[in-house]
C-alpha cells in the first residue's frame, strides 16, 4: 500500500472516529445553539425548568391554518417554531395546527366557531384584498391545550387600540413563549395560591367582580373574606383578633376593590400585620365620589372627596404612596354613548400603557372612570413603579368639582390640557414599616396588647387611584343575553370596544404571585425587521426580477465560460 494512500486512510479514520465521538458527546447531554443576536430562539430558564418538570403529555391545538392573510401566517410560522423549541426540551408536548373553517359545510363551520368561542378563544375579522374584490375572513388566532379532563385557551393575537396590525402581530410574536409557558403552568399547577377579594367596607358586589374573579379561577384558588366578621373564640366565648389575623393571613394576596365605607383602627391593624407578614394588596381606590348614574338624573352632580372618609391616607402614606383627591381629565378618553352618537368622555382617561414592564408590555388600552392622581412618597426600602400614566394632553380637577353633562357635548380647548403623563397606577416593592411603629399598639379582647411586626419580609403591592378599573359591566344592551347578565371585563357593551382592563389585573396578579419567574419573559424584547412596504411595491418588479432572472443568468454564465475554458485548454 503507497503511503499516499495509508495517509487518505488515516485522515477518514480520523474524520469518522470525529464525528462519531461528537455524536456520542451529543448523545449524553442535550444542548441548543442559537445564533441570533438577540437570542430570539433560546428559551429562558424559568421555562426550561418547567419544561424539565413536565411528566404528562400536554396536547396543543392550534387554530391557525388555512387560508390566513400574510401577517397571520408570520405568527403560524412564529407559533410553529416556538412549539418546536419546547417540545425540544420535552417530548411530552404534541400539537398540530387545525382549520376551523375546513369543512364545506357552513352549518359545521359555525358550531366549530361557536364552541371555540365558548372555550375562551376570540374571533378575529379581518379584509382580505383579492384581485376580484375584498372578503372577510374570521380568525380565531389562539390555541387550547389540554392535560387530561383538564384544559386552557390560549389567546395568540395581542389586540391594541390604535395601533397598526403588523405591530399587533410582532408584539404578539414577542409574548409567544410567555403565553404558551404560561398555559403550560395553569395546566400542569397542582398547589395553586390563594386570593381573597376583601369585603367588609362597601366594597362592589360580586356581581360587578365576578368576570374578573372566574379569570382568576383558572390560575389561582379565590375566595372572599369579611374582615368584619369574626369567629367566636370557644375557650373564653369571645371575638378573637388573633384567630382573625390568622384567618387572613391564609390568603397569598388580597384585592380590595372600590371600598365605599370607613376602615376602623382594628381592620388597619389586620391589614398591616398581614403585609408584614409578607402578604400582596391590590388597592384599587376611589378618592373622589364621583358616579356615572348620577347624571341619569340631572345635567351634573358634585363629585366629593371620599379618602378621607375611608381613613385610608395615613396607611398609604407611610407605605409611601399618597391617592390625590382630584379627578384626571384626558383629551384621550373613552367613548360614551349618548344613544344619539359616541363622544369622548374626558373623565374616562384612556391610558395607553407607556412603562416598559411585564405588566403593561404589549397591552391594549386601559379605561379608567373618574380616576385620581397618585404621588410617591419616601419610604426607606421601598422601590416605586408608575406602571400607569396618561396621555401627554391631561389635566386634574381638584375636588370638590362640578361634574356636568355640558363637558361631554363642548369641544375640549387642546391648550387648557398642559399636564403630561399623570401617574395613576403604582408598584410599590420592598420591605415596608408598619404604621404601628413608635405608635400605641392596639389590644386584644382580654387586655392583652397585641404582636406587632414593625417591617415586612420582601414583597409588593400595587395602588390604583381608580376603583372602576376592576368593575364589569351588566348586560342591558344584548337581547339574546340574560338582562343583568355580567359581561367581561373592560367590554364596553354602549360602544362594542374592548379594553385592556383585565389583561393589565391579571398581571398585576401574576407579577406579585408568580415564583417561577415566568412573567419576566414578558419584558423580553425581540428585534423583528419588517419590510418598507412602500418601497416593496414600488420596485416590486425589480426585485422580481432580479430573484428570478439574476441566478439563472449567474449560472449560464458561468456554464458557458467553463465550457469556453475547457475547449481552450484541451482542444
Amino acid at each position: 500500500m503507497s503511503s499516499r494512500k495509508r495517509k487518505d486512510l488515516t485522515r477518514f479514520a480520523l474524520i469518522l472516529g470525529i464525528l462519531i465521538l461528537l455524536n456520542v458527546i451529543g448523545s449524553l447531554r442535550f444542548f441548543r445553539i442559537d445564533l441570533t443576536t438577540e437570542k430570539r430562539f433560546s428559551l429562558s430558564e424559568s421555562t426550561i425548568r418547567l419544561l424539565e418538570e413536565l411528566d404528562d403529555r400536554v396536547y396543543a391545538k392550534v387554530y391557525l391554518e388555512g387560508d390566513l392573510p400574510s401577517g397571520f401566517q408570520r405568527l403560524q410560522r412564529e407559533t410553529k417554531q416556538m412549539l418546536i423549541e419546547l417540545r425540544a426540551y420535552n417530548k411530552n408536548l404534541e400539537f398540530e395546527f387545525i382549520d376551523p373553517a375546513s369543512s364545506e359545510d357552513d352549518k359545521i363551520n359555525q358550531e366549530v366557531a361557536q364552541q371555540l368561542q365558548f372555550k375562551g378563544l376570540r374571533p378575529t375579522r379581518v379584509q382580505v384584498e383579492e384581485k376580484t374584490g375584498s372578503k372577510t375572513l374570521t380568525v380565531f388566532p389562539g390555541a387550547i391545550l389540554n392535560l387530561g379532563d383538564e384544559e386552557v385557551a390560549v389567546p395568540l393575537l395581542i389586540d391594541q387600540l390604535a395601533t397598526a396590525p403588523q405591530a399587533q402581530i410582532n408584539a404578539s410574536i414577542q409574548n409567544l413563549e410567555y403565553a404558551l409557558a404560561n398555559a403550560i403552568r395553569r395546566l400542569t399547577t397542582t398547589l395553586k395560591p390563594s386570593i381573597a377579594f376583601l369585603q367588609g367596607h362597601g366594597e362592589l358586589e360580586p356581581r360587578y367582580v365576578v368576570d374578573f374573579a372566574r379569570t382568576l379561577s383558572e390560575h389561582y384558588t379565590v375566595d372572599k373574606f369579611d374582615i368584619r366578621n369574626y369567629k367566636v373564640d370557644s375557650t373564653n366565648q369571645s371575638l378573637s383578633i388573633t384567630g382573625q389575623q390568622v384567618r387572613l393571613n391564609r390568603f397569598d394576596a388580597l384585592i380590595i376593590a372600590k371600598p365605599t365605607r370607613a376602615f376602623s383602627d382594628l381592620d388597619k391593624y389586620l391589614l398591616d400585620q398581614y403585609i408584614m407578614s409578607g402578604g400582596k394588596i391590590l388597592w384599587c381606590v376611589d378618592a373622589v365620589h364621583a358616579e356615572i348614574d348620577s347624571l341619569s338624573s340631572a345635567a351634573q352632580f358634585l363629585a366629593f372627596p371620599r379618602l378621607n372618609q375611608l381613613k385610608l391616607d395615613d396607611m398609604l402614606f407611610k407605605y409611601g404612596v399618597r391617592v390625590n383627591t382630584n379627578l384626571v381629565m384626558d383629551m384621550v378618553a373613552a367613548g360614551l354613548n349618548d344613544q344619539k352618537q359616541i363622544r369622548p368622555w374626558v373623565y374616562w382617561p384612556l391610558i395607553m400603557p407607556q412603562v416598559k414592564h411585564p405588566i403593561t408590555k404589549d397591552l391594549n388600552a386601559v379605561k379608567l372612570e373618574f380616576a385620581s392622581t397618585l404621588d410617591t412618597i419616601i419610604a426607606p426600602g421601598v422601590h416605586k413603579t408608575f406602571l400607569l400614566k396618561t396621555s401627554p394632553y391631561s389635566r386634574t380637577a381638584q375636588a370638590p368639582h362640578m361634574v356636568s353633562l355640558g363637558e361631554f357635548y363642548k369641544e375640549q380647548d387642546e391648550r387648557a390640557f398642559t399636564k403630561s403623563s399623570l401617574p395613576v397606577a403604582v408598584l410599590l416593592e420592598g420591605t415596608f414599616e408598619s404604621i404601628y411603629k413608635n405608635r400605641l399598639k392596639p389590644k386584644e379582647n382580654a387586655g392583652q396588647q397585641l404582636n406587632v411586626l414593625e417591617q415586612s419580609r420582601h414583597t409588593q403591592m400595587i395602588v390604583i387611584g381608580d376603583g372602576d378599573i376592576i368593575k364589569n359591566q351588566l348586560n342591558v344592551v344584548d337581547p339574546n343575553i340574560e338582562r343583568g347578565f355580567p359581561l367581561p371585563l373592560g367590554y364596553d357593551q354602549f360602544t362594542g370596544q374592548q379594553y385592556g382592563n383585565k389583561d393589565f389585573l391579571l398581571n398585576a396578579i401574576d407579577y406579585m404571585l408568580d415564583d417561577t419567574g415566568l412573567i419576566s419573559i414578558r419584558s423580553r424584547e425581540l428585534k423583528i425587521r419588517l419590510l418598507d412596504f412602500n418601497k416593496v411595491k414600488e420596485k416590486r418588479l425589480y426585485w422580481q426580477l432580479m430573484n428570478t432572472l439574476l441566478p439563472v443568468g449567474t449560472m449560464l454564465l458561468f456554464g458557458l465560460l467553463y465550457t469556453f475554458l475547457r475547449k481552450k485548454k484541451y482542444s
